[in-house]
């Protein structure tokens, strides 16, 4: 089998390097290597170009600098791509050795048209560790019959990505989720190869982590997406500001009514130290380090998902 790999990047000088040394080392050697760059304004170029200077790279490896977003970027380059068979990850990924030859032995196996790999978090520090599970499908949680394919791990076939159209071009986030529904919805005969894994590189800080959540909640009402989840969390704060203006009318009352209030005041506390109880025993056991992030990375997600929705619907209606 013959297998074009296809990435898209975006100022990405910090992860090029682990990403082409890891590709480099694949134990199953792909066709031809496709990037496409959005536009970056770092080094990316320039490190693209030093690696294309070696051996194992100078007849594979093609650079296409197109502006737009992932999914336009990634229709350019399977349109460009030799191959019947396209392979997908991203810039922030570090494929595993054996994870072509994985998605390939599995497509072989099954007979499948696309073949969805999985990716882990791979942490540097305690914050990063508890960033994971709050991003990824954790290993326990992994339902191999109904995982969908993501863009970070991915095989296709080419003729089943033209038949469902490709990446919608209108969607700058989410869009590889609106493309695993779409092969759903089609019918394409799926895989799942646990092995064919990629380490997928963690955000760093508390603003960049609430950045990604918020452009994912932001492109799921781009999409037209509201996740059952979701309404659950805009439901949860309703329900918490309709507390709080209670709160605030028998505090108004004076004397009255003080006992109502603080005992109204009292059982506020004991939900909020239960959620936040909730949001460390729900992933404590995948955070070997820093679980104390836990409940902050869930209130900054909370946060994030909320103004990320209501970004999204205020865009929706214009």
């Amino acid at each position: 089998m013959q297998v074009s790999v296809v990435i898209t990047i975006l100022n990405e000088e910090a992860n090029l390097n682990l990403l082409l040394s890891a590709l480099k080392q694949q134990t199953f050697r792909p066709t031809e290597i496709i990037i496409v760059d959005g536009g970056s304004s770092d080094k990316s170029l320039e490190i693209l170009a030093s690696w294309q200077q070696h051996n194992f790279f100078k007849k594979i490896l093609k650079v296409i600098t197109k502006e737009g977003n992932r999914s336009v970027g990634r229709n350019i380059a399977i349109k460009q791509a030799k191959s019947d068979w396209i392979a997908i990850t991203d810039a922030g990924c570090i494929p595993d050795k054996n994870w072509l030859k994985e998605l390939v032995v599995n497509q072989e196996k099954n007979k499948s048209e696309v073949v969805a790999g999985y990716y882990y978090g791979e942490a540097n520090s305690s914050f990063e560790a508890a960033v994971i599970p709050y991003v990824l499908v954790m290993p326990d949680r992994v339902n191999s019959n109904d995982f969908l394919p993501a863009t970070r791990s991915m095989l296709i076939k080419k003729s089943v990505w033209t038949e469902i159209g490709g990446f919608d071009e209108s969607l700058a986030h989410n869009e590889d989720y609106v493309f695993a529904h779409k092969l759903k919805e089609c019918v394409v005969k799926m895989s799942f190869a646990k092995k064919a894994f990629v380490a997928w590189m963690p955000r760093k800080n508390l603003g960049s982590f609430m950045k990604m959540i918020f452009r994912f909640a932001y492109g799921d009402l781009e999409a037209n997406i509201l996740r059952p989840k979701v309404v659950l969390v805009l439901v949860r704060y309703l329900v918490l500001v309709f507390y709080l203006l209670m709160l605030l009318a028998l505090f108004s009352f004076g004397s009255i009514y003080l006992f109502i209030f603080k005992t109204a005041l009292f059982i506020l506390a004991i939900n909020i130290f239960i959620y936040f109880s909730w949001s460390i025993q729900k992933n404590v056991k995948y955070v070997k380090r820093g679980w104390w992030w836990l409940p902050i990375l869930q209130l900054t997600a909370d946060v994030a998902v909320i103004t990320g929705t209501l970004s999204g619907m205020m865009k929706r209606s214009e």
